[in-house]
């Protein structure tokens, strides 16, 4: 009776301890820039990836009817028209958030073809709405 007590709780521990190893590694999972990406592309394509950029707002492209939405991440706000961006793609209702310079994080995979594609798309407010907030200016 004690050896099936023992051997029941060593399993319960084990299969707990499994949880949380599998759980701190998901919520750890770091992401990547831009550049990281394109210089390990060889290496990643395929696997889930998640990514962090800065959106370039002249590459944004918008099907409503399809929910087709595309654009281009670069690295910092200065390398928007100076750096070639990343091509993302996601199938979605277009964010409203999805603007010039807003901060993008999108997990997806890398296709073979050099396109991000996305199937979690996150966005933050473009600096320029955090720098009016500080001033107390609005439009």
């Amino acid at each position: 009776m004690r050896a099936r007590f023992w051997v029941g709780g060593g399993l319960l521990l084990a299969a707990l301890g499994m949880l949380i190893v599998n759980g701190l590694r998901s919520a750890s999972q770091y992401y990547l820039t831009v550049s990281e990406l394109k210089a390990r592309a060889a290496t990643l394509q395929g696997r889930p990836i998640r990514l962090s950029g800065i959106v370039d707002g002249g590459t944004i492209r918008y099907d409503p009817e399809t929910l087709y939405i595309e654009f281009g991440l670069v690295d910092r706000v200065a390398d928007i028209g100076k750096v070639p961006p990343l091509k993302v793609v996601y199938q979605g209702v277009k964010p409203d958030l999805l603007q010039n310079e807003a901060q993008a994080i999108v997990e997806g995979t890398l296709g073979p073809d050099g396109v991000f594609y996305a199937r979690t798309l996150l966005l933050k407010c473009p600096t320029r709405y955090e720098e009016e907030a500080a001033t107390g200016s609005s439009r």
